[in-house]
This record gives structure tokens, sequence and C-alpha cells, in this order.
């Protein structure tokens, strides 16, 4: 695969002067269960803060799936345990955790901005030693350049019975659909059902969630199974990655935003900035007719997306502005209704919007 250049963090939106920090993509495979990995990956680039801003709990559809994945981890404990939330972000799935008085829990991330005391805005060191009955790792895993090894440390703090919750994007699902920009810098993982399972000896559970874009699985943290990923560290082990299908089916799906005149883009994460950054290298001239990108997030507002520097607005300032004749690009297929619904209440329901 010929690399080529992603804004390295999507979520942490930029000010106009401001850069915007690139980095070098390019996917290989490792292993019989053929997990996928950004060959090009430079941790130094990555460096999360309080102008990161990836929580989506405003939308009242991740609300419910949040309220989803805490049930399926509620399912699997008794009253009183301890849960802890490995890479919290600003908190949004601890809150759901606390309101509900079943677990003691706490949370770790550098990116968190709020006032929980059970919260700590650092990351876990080697020399920690913490009492857990689950561990959860919400999209934390595939930020992590050596997955086996990281679970290997969680093995080390929080002990071989610990149970431990990961979920993650499904490649599998990346793959049937050809999604190029759910392929992103700061994601250097991964994984299909297979090479998730590959992880563990023996999984509890595992199942695809979030309308087949997110993937979970439960284990005890003393089933982890590294034999299988022996000489991981070696070039020679990792075989190329096919991404021209995904290049041309991209071009392929944009081909009909040709006819509109103008376009809105619903959505400022990861698929949003990551479909304006292929559009600009792939299709220039549609990419000029996107007028904005509207962002619920309010952290988001009046800044631009990374790389491309589209501004973000709000759903209401969209609405001031928005003709009968656009076209909104729902970035995600899940939030349609959602997004028709807003649309509705502003007044805009004349407005079209499809995805990509």
């Amino acid at each position: 695969m010929k690399a080529i250049r992603l804004p390295v963090l999507p979520n942490s939106p930029v000010a106009i002067g401001s850069n915007s920090v690139e980095g070098d993509f390019s996917l290989k495979s490792f292993g019989e269960f053929e997990f996928v990995q950004n060959a090009l990956f430079d941790e130094a680039l990555i460096r999360y803060g309080q102008n990161y801003q990836n929580d989506q709990s405003q939308s009242g559809f991740f609300l419910r799936h949040m309220n989803e994945v805490y049930s399926l981890i509620k399912a699997k404990c008794s009253k009183g345990d301890r849960l802890v939330e490995i890479g919290c972000g600003k908190g949004a799935f601890l809150e759901i955790v606390k309101a509900d008085g079943f677990f003691q829990y706490a949370g770790y991330d550098t990116a968190y901005e709020g006032k929980d005391e059970n919260i700590e805005p650092r990351y876990l060191d080697e020399d920690d030693r913490i009492e857990a009955d689950v561990v959860v790792l919400r999209h934390t895993l595939e930020h992590v350049k050596a997955p086996h090894l990281f679970l290997n440390q969680l093995k080390r703090v929080f002990g071989d019975e610990a149970l431990v919750f990961i979920e993650v994007p499904q490649l599998d699902w990346i793959a049937k659909y050809k999604v190029l920009f759910d392929f992103t810098y700061e994601h250097v993982n991964y994984f299909s059902s297979k090479s998730l399972s590959a992880l563990f000896s023996e999984n509890l559970e595992r199942a695809d969630i979030f309308g087949g874009q997110y993937q979970f699985c439960f284990a005890r943290l003393g089933a982890l199974d590294v034999d299988g990923w022996t000489g991981f560290d070696r070039a020679e082990n990792w075989r190329e990655f096919n991404f021209d299908d995904y290049l041309d089916a991209f071009a392929q799906s944009v081909e009909f935003l040709r006819h509109h005149k103008r376009l809105w883009v619903w959505g400022g994460a990861t698929k949003g900035v990551l479909f304006l950054k292929h559009l600009a290298d792939v299709e220039p001239a549609i990419f000029h007719k996107v007028v904005g990108v509207v962002d619920i997030n309010e952290k988001k507002q009046s800044l631009h997306t990374p790389s491309t520097y589209v501004p973000i607005l709000s759903p209401s300032e969209m609405a001031r502005k928005a003709d009968k004749s656009d076209f909104v690009i729902v970035m995600n297929p899940n939030y349609e209704d959602e997004v028709g619904e807003q649309l509705s209440r502003l007044a805009c329901a004349a407005v079209r919007i499809g995805s990509i």
C-alpha cells in the first residue's frame, strides 16, 4: 500500500491559522488471524489533551448505545463490584455507572477535564496495583500499538481474575462496506472478529453491536494468550494490505455529489474529518461544494476541521444558512433518523439528507 497522509487527531478541531499535524499511514497485516495495523504509526505525534473532543454523549442514539453497553457489563457482575475504565475520555460512560449506583468505580484518562474524584487524568503506570472486578476498555485498545503487551500490563495491574470488557471498531464491517474514512491515524489497530478473539484462550462472550460497526468481547485477564503474537515486532512477519479497493469504492460513492450545488457534512468527528480529507485529495471539485460541517458538540463549534479547515457550525447556525436545495451528508448512517428529526425541528425538513 502506498502511504497517504492523514490528520493524526481528527477529534481535535483547530482554529484558522493553526497547523494541523499529519502523519504517514500505510496498513499491513499480521498473523493467521490477520490483525491490521498502520505500519508507519508514530506514537510521538499523538498528544491527547483537553482540546481532544471525542464525547458523543449529546447524541440520544449514542447515549442509548452506551446504556446498552453498560447493561452488558452489569449482567456479568454483582452489586458492589469495582469497575475501572481505562481511557474513559471525558467520563460520559462513568456518569452512567455513577448514576446507577450498582458499581464502585474509577477511571483513568489524560483527556479528562471534569471534577469526579474517582477519575484520574493520567495513564496507568507499570507499578500500579489496582483492585478491580471488571476492567472496561471502550474504544481504547485500537489506540495502543502493541495491544497484547498492553493487556499483559493490565493483567499485572489488576490480576488474573479480573474480567475485561473490550469494545473496538469492527474491521469486518469496514471491509464489507469499504468505508475508507473509518481508517484513521489515531487508530493504530484494526480488529476483525478473528483477531480480537485471538487475544484470549477463552472468550466468555463476543458479538457485534452498534449496527455492526463495533464489536465487544468479555474475557478474564488470566486467559490472555500471547503465543499467536510471537514475532509481532519483526517486519518480515507483516504482509501488505490491499488499500486500492477502498480508494476505488470511495471515488464511486461520492460521484452522485457532483449533481448537488451545496453540501453540508453532519458530524465533525473522525468520519467527517477524514471524509473531507479524502474528498479534498481525490475529488477537489466536489470538496469545494462543502459549505460547512455540523456538529452538536459545542466545544467543536466555531472551530475548523483538521487538515481541510472547513468551519464547524451548530445545527441552528446551519439552519439559518441552509438552502432547501442543499444536501446534508450524514457521516454515520446510524444517525440518519436523529439528524432528520433535528432538521425538522429547525424547519429544515426540505433539506435532503443521505449517507455515503
